[in-house]
């Protein structure tokens, strides 16, 4: 919803020019200044102090199918940048058996680092590995992941664990589940253990007793769900 929102601003600001819109966007705020705002207040605002009755500018915004609409309407630009070309270009060198040293991962980013913890190779089988345990363990030690501050990165690199059966990082695992109670993380990690079967499940079960008591209820509902509920 965030996203769809200021990508629909953008398209205004696109569509009106920035000098028209920055000065609509001004007196906005002016004008709704300590007061409630809803849908049908901001679109009776935009209609009388930008678009002044000029149906054929309301057309071309397409402000119905913004708000009202599922998905991005027809007038939606997306987004073209290259500023992740260099993190893939990484994360292709190291998943063909480059070095972990060779990552200039000091310099980058939360959302650098999350791109190139998710790359996966082109053409890779359905299941199949594309690090090595060897990879793995270059990876966890080079970029001092054991010791990882941000969830973010912390959640994008045990998702790898998992999915490789990474046993080093198996205590990572159980230190991030009981220490980080946000459902976005908790759910889509206990999912990952439950997925990988025989290894995966103890693990997941025996981590869950200690930690749900912590959880809120609508996260231990969902990991119920996947995971079972402890005796």
């Amino acid at each position: 919803a965030y996203e769809k929102g200021a990508a629909f601003l953008r398209t205004i600001e696109r569509i009106v020019g920035r000098e028209r819109f920055d000065a609509w966007l001004k007196g906005y705020f002016e004008r709704n200044a300590f007061r409630p705002m809803t849908t049908e207040l901001f679109l009776e605002d935009i209609r009388a102090n930008l678009i002044h009755g000029d149906q054929a500018l309301e057309r071309q915004l397409m402000m119905d199918a913004w708000i009202y609409q599922p998905g991005m309407p027809s007038n939606w630009v997306p987004p073209v940048s290259n500023a992740f070309a260099p993190v893939d270009a990484a994360a292709q060198a190291f998943t063909s058996g480059g070095p972990a040293s060779a990552i200039p991962w000091a310099g980058w980013s939360t959302q650098e680092r999350q791109r190139f913890l998710a790359y996966r190779p082109a053409g890779r089988a359905e299941g199949a590995d594309w690090l090595t345990a060897a990879q793995l363990a270059d990876l966890e030690s080079t970029l001092n992941l054991k010791a990882e501050g941000n969830a973010e990165v912390v959640f994008a690199w045990l998702q790898i664990a998992v999915r490789h059966r990474y046993q080093p990082a198996v205590p990572t695992v159980e230190h991030f589940l009981t220490t980080q109670g946000r459902r976005k993380f908790v759910l889509p990690l206990f999912t990952s253990l439950w997925a990988e079967g025989d290894w995966g499940r103890p693990i997941a079960t025996r981590i869950y007793a200690q930690a749900r008591p912590g959880y809120h209820p609508v996260t231990t509902n969902s990991v119920d769900a996947v995971v079972g509920r402890p005796n």
